[in-house]
């Protein structure tokens, strides 16, 4: 039996693929940024996060084409700002691309693993100083208005000579528009010339370019409308679930099993102790409590090592510093000692089952306080309550007379269970609205976390649904009935194996997948108040609106876009009576963080510059940033 079991462990430890870590703390500024073409030489790089973070002596690695590193000594963490870390680099850096390394764990555990790269041009040349000051100065229609006919062509100019890589224009469901080839305007080399083969209909448009000069190639997107505004659509305005199982790997079995002992082992104790007073068949309790013990260590172990593998690249004095790593130990330091006093084991077990309080996301600076610790706390012991209580029921259960042991223990059990699915339910929803204070059901089923969530939730129901059941079985039980409350206990404990093993993949996922918020919505300056709103608020076709408290004094409004990456471009809003302002297109092309800009010109030449309107994505983030070289 033995042998089978171990041939069984072996062949899924090596079927089951370690599951991607995803980022918990992403980055908000980088110096150098992505993609940055630097005329002077840096002299370190700097990273501020959302959150404070871990670092160790390779956390930023900054290599030259050669892949030889540019770095000197390790990364130091600002003392001013923990959210700030930097290295510095060698001196006289060379022209070149440089790739930058970064490898960072988040205080709740997670890492962040993100690569990008930045160029340094000391002697820029004549093509390159003119690209940096490319500019599209106007366009004909203009950029934001809606023309009452078609136009007959498309035209644009430009403050530099440019070659087009590309010029055309594509409707509102995105499809490009039959067109005459691009021209250039043979008395100015600026102006560019698109002739339509057939009149527009009424919708919006977008004219999209890619001047080039030299090996740089720059993005030019401007919007009108002819006769009406219309949304711009994308394919990814459908719901779309993510499928969860690439989630569950070695790690997340791990997860499992160090949750299913630990919460058992403390459960059952407390059942024994506590409960049934050491009545009952104590023996087959005491093998299997002991079987917990190193189900418990093992696993946590086994956790660690997983965990040293997706860090390779650290020191071993660096990897014990991490909390998730430290916190650990002590756990299994805690269950050791236990075992062998056994007059404190409750005490000493109850600390190690705690410790999961101080990890995870209650850990995350985003989500952290003394309150979402203190939920986590009561959420573990109250599961822990239920599951090792229902382990031990069903192991200590007597074989001679067990109706007059049920009808003690049991109901007494039952009022415990009862008080641990209120507290396990009350802290549940208090958590989850913690960690995402902002969504909409499209955005939680969306998202690997919400799915993962629901499934735990509905599960749960189906426990309440049985213990509801085994307390009115209990209130008329017979000896006929013993059999069939027996066979419940072991539903609800393979139901409630289920549950511990979605809360194993849930860890290692991300709850900011499922936040969709807008903060804040409304703003107030110089007397006009700005209202952003946002349709849909996920990757694709977006409509972004402005309603202002003003109209007939504003002449115009500017808006863009800003990510930690960049700018997506300044836009003209169209205008569609009443103050209301509105953008179109692929605004939000991946989830995460945007801050709006908006500017509003009066026209008495008045300028209100509004502080950026946040706007969270749902989804997960990536954690390598490919971007194409452009403008």
């Amino acid at each position: 039996m033995l042998n089978r079991l171990a041939v069984l462990f072996v062949i899924l430890f090596v079927l089951i693929p370690v599951s991607a870590a995803y980022a918990h703390s992403p980055i908000e500024k980088r110096t150098p940024n992505v993609n940055a073409v630097l005329e002077s030489r840096p002299t370190k790089v700097d990273l501020y996060f959302k959150d404070p973070v871990q670092i160790h002596r390779s956390s930023v690695i900054v290599r030259d084409e050669k892949k030889t590193e540019m770095q000197i000594g390790k990364p130091q963490i600002d003392p001013i700002d923990n959210r700030h870390i930097y290295v510095d680099l060698k001196k006289d850096l060379p022209s070149g691309t440089y790739s930058v390394d970064i490898d960072v764990v988040a205080l709740d555990g997670h890492s962040l693993k993100e690569k990008y790269s930045f160029e340094i041009k000391l002697a820029m040349s004549t093509p390159d100083e003119m690209f940096d000051r490319l500019e599209l100065i106007r366009t004909s229609p203009l950029d934001g208005t809606i023309v009452e006919s078609s136009p007959k062509k498309i035209e644009l100019w430009f403050n530099e000579p440019i070659e087009m890589r590309f010029f055309g224009l594509l409707n509102d469901k995105q499809q490009i528009v039959p067109t005459e080839k691009p021209i250039v305007d043979p008395l100015d080399s600026k102006h560019f010339i698109l002739e339509l083969e057939n009149g527009l209909p009424a919708g919006t448009y977008s004219i999209q370019a890619y001047p080039s000069i030299g090996d740089n190639t720059g993005i030019h997107i401007v919007y009108f409308a002819v006769k009406e505004f219309t949304s711009i659509t994308s394919d990814n305005d459908k719901l779309s679930l993510q499928n969860d199982w690439d989630q569950t790997g070695v790690l997340q079995v791990f997860h499992w099993l160090s949750y299913f002992g630990l919460l058992t082992l403390f459960g059952g104790t407390l059942f024994q102790l506590k409960i049934a007073k050491s009545n009952g068949n104590l023996l087959r309790w005491r093998v299997i409590s002991n079987a917990l013990f190193g189900v418990s260590m093992l696993a946590i172990l086994l956790e660690l090592f997983i965990y040293k593998m997706q860090h390779p690249g650290v020191l071993f004095n660096d990897f014990l510093r991490f909390n998730t790593v430290w916190i650990s130990l002590l756990q299994i330091s805690l269950v050791v000692v236990s075992f062998a006093f056994k007059k404190i084991r409750l005490i000493l077990l109850l600390v190690a089952l705690l410790c999961w309080a101080f990890t995870g996301h209650s850990a995350d600076p985003s989500y952290v306080d003394f309150l979402a610790i203190g939920l986590d706390s009561v959420h573990l012991l109250t599961t822990s309550i239920w599951i090792g209580g229902l382990v031990a029921l069903f192991a200590m259960l007597p074989l001679e007379s067990p109706l007059t042991w049920l009808k003690e223990t049991g109901k007494t059990f039952s009022k415990w269970a009862l008080l641990s699915f209120v507290g396990t339910g009350v802290t549940g929803i208090l958590m989850s609205q913690s960690y995402v204070p902002s969504f909409s059901v499209e955005s939680l089923i969306e998202s690997k976390w919400g799915q993962m969530l629901l499934v735990k939730v509905l599960l749960f129901l189906i426990i309440i649904f049985f213990g509801i059941w085994q307390r009115k079985l209990l209130a008329k039980l017979t000896d006929s009935l013993v059999a069939v409350f027996s066979k419940n206990i072991k539903i609800e404990l393979s139901i409630a194996i289920m549950i511990l093993l979605f809360t194993g993949i849930l860890v290692d996922l991300s709850p900011e997948e499922a936040l969709q918020e807008i903060s804040p919505r409304v703003q107030t300056i110089a007397g006009v108040t700005a209202k952003v709103d946002a349709f849909p608020l996920k990757p694709g076709g977006n409509d972004i609106t402005i309603q202002l408290s003003e109209d007939k004094s504003i002449a115009d409004v500017k808006v863009s876009l800003q990510t930690s990456l960049g700018s997506n471009g300044t836009n003209h809003a169209f205008y569609l009576g009443d103050g209301l302002y509105k953008i179109t297109g692929n605004l939000l092309h991946t989830a995460g963080i945007y801050e709006l800009e908006v500017e509003v010109i009066k026209k008495n030449g008045e300028k209100i510059q509004y502080p950026p309107f946040t706007l969270q994505v749902p989804g997960p983030m990536p954690n390598e940033i490919v971007v194409e070289k452009e403008g």
